[in-house]
């Protein structure tokens, strides 16, 4: 018998926008970091006129969030050299 584990992370990101009292769903990503800091990105475009009305607010997101996403994948590779993995 062997046990076999996979650490994965992940992240799931709503950009949403205020607009006349209502919050609307933007823009969805999904990224899943796997044991090897790879990651692999799901972006869902759900309002394209909000998104490019918004533009730049949603490009600071964006960033945040790859900024974030790199963080996790250094955190994972840092982890993996510590323990052998």
């Amino acid at each position: 018998m062997s046990l076999k584990i996979t650490k994965q992370r992940t992240i799931n990101a709503e950009f949403n926008i205020e607009e006349e009292g209502a919050t609307i769903l933007v823009k969805q990503t999904f990224i899943s970091i796997d044991s090897n800091a790879v990651s692999t990105v799901q972006e869902n475009l759900l309002n394209a006129e909000l998104y490019a009305k918004h533009r730049q607010e949603m490009r600071t997101d964006e960033r945040a969030l790859r900024d974030l996403r790199y963080k996790i994948e250094d955190e994972v590779l840092a982890e993996s050299t510590t323990t052998g993995a």
